[in-house]
């Protein structure tokens, strides 16, 4: 391969990976968002959870 064709296939797979990176960002942003709706408590990540005996 020439130095243009890796150049190439390198900023391809850059690319491939930040969008990978985001998708699955913004998947686990959407979903915390969409279970903060169903359960207000989980709004706040330091919530004591109480044991019943």
């Amino acid at each position: 391969m020439d130095r243009q064709t890796t150049f190439l296939l390198a900023l391809g797979m850059l690319i491939a990976a930040a969008l990978v990176v985001s998708v699955s960002g913004w998947v686990l942003f959407l979903r915390d968002r969409a279970l903060a709706k169903i359960d207000p408590r989980s709004h706040h990540p330091h919530h004591e959870v109480v044991e019943e005996s």
